[in-house]
């Protein structure tokens, strides 16, 4: 008894630093993702602090045509892996990206709500299109999974992109009002948050 309990502390002393190995493997493939990120986010964000573009002082119709229109006039690029966005009417929130299964484009679907303006309509665009399709949805998972609150990060840096480039979308001090207080109720900040200010 006493020489199996040897060989198999033996063996576990043997495989110990092999699973150590991919262990800090695995941390160290979640922080390049996120160094990447991060990158790729601040390049976004100094080319977009450049334009500040003047909206029409009519409101964007319900339509697709409205969604592809604040593309070109806020300069909104559809990353590679999405699908333009569409016009869902029937979506409750103002936008949702959805990825539905492994290596398929992601989809982005604009609600009603964000059609209050066309400042709002290009916010909701920039936030699933410049920050959410540029996430990676495993790394958020993973962090999630972990109770790194992934999910929570992610909404807040695509809620702060919006906020930091209102003066881009000309929103109004009541937009931006609201979008912060729903950040704020629904993805409030932790001691566990890694977003920055």
């Amino acid at each position: 008894m006493l020489k199996k309990i040897v060989q198999s502390s033996h063996r576990f002393l043997y495989e110990l630093p092999i699973l150590c190995l991919l262990i800090t493997s695995f941390f160290a493939t979640l922080m390049l993702l996120a160094t990447k990120h991060d990158y790729d986010a601040r390049k976004t964000q100094e080319r977009n602090e450049k334009m500040v573009v003047i909206t029409p002082s009519v409101g964007p119709e319900l339509s697709q045509e409205s969604v592809e229109m604040a593309l070109v006039m806020f300069n909104i690029e559809v990353p590679p892996g999405a699908k333009t966005p569409t016009f869902d009417a029937n979506l409750q929130d103002r936008g949702l990206t959805t990825l539905r299964g492994w290596g398929s484009e992601l989809e982005v679907a604009v609600g009603p709500a964000a059609f209050e303006s066309w400042g709002l309509l290009g916010s909701t665009l920039a936030h699933e299109l410049e920050v959410h399709c540029k996430q990676s949805f495993a790394l958020i998972r993973a962090m999630d999974i972990l109770g790194m609150e992934g999910t929570q990060n992610a909404e807040r840096e695509a809620y702060l992109h919006e906020l930091s480039n209102a003066r881009r979308f000309n929103l109004g001090e009541q937009e931006q009002a609201n979008i912060k207080a729903t950040m704020d109720f629904y993805y409030p900040e932790s001691a566990n948050s890694l977003s920055a200010q």
